[in-house]
């Protein structure tokens, strides 16, 4: 009898060890922006066409609002998985061979992208605070569409048509594993009155393919920083589960 109770007991710490001890749902909602560093910014020129050979380089390093959605599924008592999917959108040149982000005059592609980074996290509960820290890898999935209103013919003296730099800037994106990012994340959370979780996470993505990419660009070059806000919701109570269950069978 004993053993019976040890085991149960054990059973039932072992269920409250999940991340949160099921306080909150396993989902979160996450806004907030990314500074992506363009080490080519400081080239910059005065003029405005687009590839112009008289100097214009790129924009100053961007910073894009962005929206997504967090799962976090549990591996061990204190780690978690927890993939993420972001979705922003970026303005291109293409300049020196490289494709680089453009002021809003300046563009010549649109180039939506959906970031999914599956980092591993240890969490740390200290009363109705949550911290967490780790890293993992990012997937940055993009494509360059020609910017609305510009034309596909449209050309500087010497230059691709539009159309020629679109189909390079995807190539480029796509190219010496630019589109894989190692991450480092560190977020926290804490719980409201009404049980919803309040926090905020921040997350930095490295462009190691900067060690091996042509042409040859800053080791920075590309760095991602994001910081959101996440909103996340209490799990649901087992008690009200089955009081929706027996008045779903009375009805």
């Amino acid at each position: 009898m004993n053993g019976i109770r040890f085991r149960l007991a054990a059973l039932l710490v072992s269920f409250c060890a999940l991340p949160l001890c099921a306080e909150y749902a396993p989902w979160s909602i996450l806004g907030g922006l990314n500074l992506i560093h363009n080490a080519d910014a400081s080239d910059l020129g005065d003029t405005a066409e687009v590839g112009d050979p008289q100097g214009l380089a790129s924009a100053p390093s961007p910073i894009e609002p962005f929206f997504g959605l967090e799962y976090r599924y549990p591996l061990d008592r204190q780690l978690v998985l927890a993939p993420s999917a972001s979705l922003y959108v970026v303005r291109y040149l293409w300049a020196s061979d490289r494709a680089l982000p453009a002021e809003l005059e300046n563009r010549t592609a649109l180039v939506p992208t959906l970031m999914i980074d599956v980092p591993v996290l240890y969490t740390i509960q200290r009363n109705k605070f949550l911290f967490s820290l780790g890293g993992g890898l990012s997937f940055l999935l993009r494509y360059a569409f020609l910017e609305p209103g510009v034309p596909p013919d449209a050309q500087n003296p010497g230059e691709l048509t539009a159309a020629e730099q679109v189909s390079n800037i995807n190539s480029y994106l796509w190219g010496s594993l630019r589109w894989l990012y190692p991450s480092l994340q560190a977020g926290i959370r804490y719980e409201l009155e009404t049980g919803w979780g309040g926090g905020l996470i921040l997350r930095a993505g490295l462009p190691v393919f900067n060690l091996w990419s042509r042409p040859r660009s800053s080791i920075t070059d590309s760095f991602i920083l994001s910081a959101a806000l996440t909103i996340t919701p209490p799990a649901p109570v087992p008690e009200q589960k089955d009081a929706e269950q027996a008045e779903e069978q009375q009805e």
